[in-house]
């Protein structure tokens, strides 16, 4: 797990108040309890720790933890690109 990875889950813990030691790659949203409502509230709290932005048309893709990861991985190595 990479120190992004770990910031990750780190915020959506925080964020959703779900122990991070429950967050595995595998593990679906819904499983963790985390609904549309926390699902959105954990992409904004990504968004403004890490400074990306995710685009809304792939939030309603995001099922795992891993697509999670995988989104805001793609969302912070193209912000550098991204700025003028």
């Amino acid at each position: 797990m990479t120190s992004l990875d770990s910031r990750i889950i780190e915020t959506m813990s925080r964020t959703a108040m779900i122990p991070k030691d429950e967050f595995t790659p595998d593990r679906k949203l819904a499983h963790l309890g985390i609904g549309s409502l926390e699902q959105i509230e954990c992409v904004l709290s990504l968004e403004d720790e890490l400074e990306i932005e995710l685009h809304e048309r792939d939030l309603h893709r995001l099922q795992t933890v891993q697509d999670v990861i995988d989104a805001v991985r793609q969302a912070y190595d193209g912000r550098g690109s991204a700025r003028t």
